[in-house]
């Protein structure tokens, strides 16, 4: 789903539109830092040296959870 979409349909659930926009940022990032992480490992090279490195979207994955689950009020079930 495009963020669009996961606005439109968190709205539809009777959520704001604010809360629905912030929902669907925090999701879509964490979603995109979940890929990378599936894609490329939690341990990376780093792009200079080429020494490994956790990778850096380990950070944004949390840190888009910890902002998700400060949202728990929002009926997201469905995105999962």
């Amino acid at each position: 789903m495009t963020k669009e979409e996961i606005i439109e349909a968190l709205v539809e659930k009777n959520t704001r539109r604010d809360m629905a926009v912030m929902y669907a940022d925090a999701f879509c990032e964490y979603r995109e830092a979940s890929e990378n992480i599936d894609r490329n490992g939690v341990i990376v090279q780093h792009p200079r040296t080429a020494n490994p490195i956790d990778n850096p979207y380990l950070k944004i994955r949390d840190g888009a959870l910890k902002k998700l689950q400060g949202m728990r009020n929002v009926p997201a079930a469905f995105l999962w």
